[in-house]
């Protein structure tokens, strides 16, 4: 057979239609946004988006095409406190567990015909392409984990430990890792990824991953002339202690409108405070807060220094990571830094203190002015989405 012969045979081969699927954990509203942030940037016959419980739902909201997967882990905690261990041992995707949800997600890959994964806060589809020979990529704020279990009895060590493994698993397995934060110095993140250096060769720094440009959003109309206190505290359980001393605080402190964006509801709240149980998008309340109160989750810190706004973080206790992340954002001169243990307190002096402060001070305000500079110089989701579409493209391209 000539070579003319077997360059002709080539051309018959059918192509590949690039498509990228994107697997998301409903563990926090960070992984769907980061998501959505980049999806605006593909055609809809180009990708699709895999989640569970709200976060599915969200997807669903936007109309992308979605299919729904099955849940890995559960967070458990009480009384603001994140518990590793009990998360650890209460997780469905052990064993067997994983094993099917891995098949669910080889399942998905070949009937939709994907030539690229992206793994935001799950193993399944990692571990999914890796069998089937699929490009994957890990999109993460967090690669280190073993500090993550040091703080837990000796039994959820020896699982942490195993846990760590599969950690390590996930990382290895992928072709690169993204970082969806600013570049070092600046980063967020900085003190949960990893040192290793076998992972900090496929790292890759892309920016904040916001489902909008800081210039599209449409703050909502705000009560009064007021200084607006946004509060977003999402629904687990042990953040009620945070959710009872903020209507305490409004209580207080009646020269200031609250706005409250959580599940949780009181019948005591005081007529300067709204509570919305569920919203689309927090970035039009964001915007139009003078400070913003929440936890320290990665995507919300990226939202809130896109948007520029001052923050008191209140972590959930022993989440290494958000504890990581509000200690980082200290360091960086945008926010101040509660800890539950100081809501104590019934006069909520504390709380009501750092609002004040964070209110009075112009430092604050001006250094989160320069991330929101910054981040709108970089252009995080349509560069996370050139290089999606161009790894996507491998399989197809010959």
């Amino acid at each position: 057979m000539s070579l003319l012969q077997i360059g002709k045979r080539k051309k018959t081969i059918p192509q590949l239609r690039d498509k990228v699927y994107f697997s998301v954990s409903s563990e926090g509203y960070g992984h769907s946004s980061r998501a959505l942030a980049i999806a605006r940037h593909f055609k809809p016959s180009e990708i699709l988006l895999a989640s569970y419980s709200y976060a599915l739902e969200r997807i669903r909201s936007y109309e992308y095409p979605c299919v729904e997967v099955s849940q890995e882990v559960k967070f458990v905690g009480s009384e603001g406190h994140f518990d590793v261990g009990k998360t650890i041992l209460s997780n469905p995707a052990r064993a067997l567990g994983l094993n099917q949800i891995v098949q669910q997600e080889m399942d998905i890959i070949k009937r939709h015909g994907v030539t690229l994964v992206v793994a935001d806060g799950r193993i399944a589809p990692v571990l999914a392409a890796e069998r089937l020979d699929i490009p994957c990529i890990v999109l993460t704020n967090q690669s280190a984990f073993y500090p993550f279990f040091e703080r837990d009895s000796a039994l959820v060590k020896l699982f942490g430990r195993s846990f760590e493994w599969v950690m390590k698993l996930w990382l290895s397995s992928a072709e690169e890792i993204l970082i969806p934060d600013f570049s070092p110095p600046n980063t967020v993140c900085l003190p949960n990824l990893s040192d290793n250096y076998q992972v900090k060769k496929r790292t890759r720094f892309v920016g904040p991953l916001v489902a909008w440009q800081a210039d599209e959003v449409i703050a909502i109309p705000k009560p009064s002339n007021n200084p607006l206190i946004v509060a977003s505290l999402g629904g687990h359980e042990y953040r009620r202690p945070l959710f009872d001393s903020i209507i305490e605080v409004a209580r207080q402190m009646r020269h200031l409108d609250f706005t409250i964006i959580s599940s949780f509801t009181t019948s005591y709240a005081p007529d300067n405070v709204r509570i919305h149980p569920f919203v689309k998008e927090a970035a039009p309340y964001f915007k139009a807060a003078d400070l913003v109160i929440t936890q320290a989750g990665h995507s919300t810190a990226m939202e809130l220094l896109t948007l520029g706004k001052p923050s008191l973080i209140v972590p959930d206790s022993q989440q290494i990571e958000q504890e990581n992340n509000a200690r980082r954002m200290c360091e960086l001169g945008v926010s101040l830094k509660m800890a539950y243990h100081e809501l104590g307190d019934p006069s909520q002096r504390a709380l009501r203190d750092n609002i004040q402060h964070l209110l009075d001070s112009r430092q604050f305000e001006a250094r989160n002015l320069e991330f929101a500079t910054m981040a709108a110089e970089i252009h995080g989701a349509q560069r996370a989405a050139n290089h999606l579409k161009e790894f996507a493209h491998r399989l197809s391209a010959y």
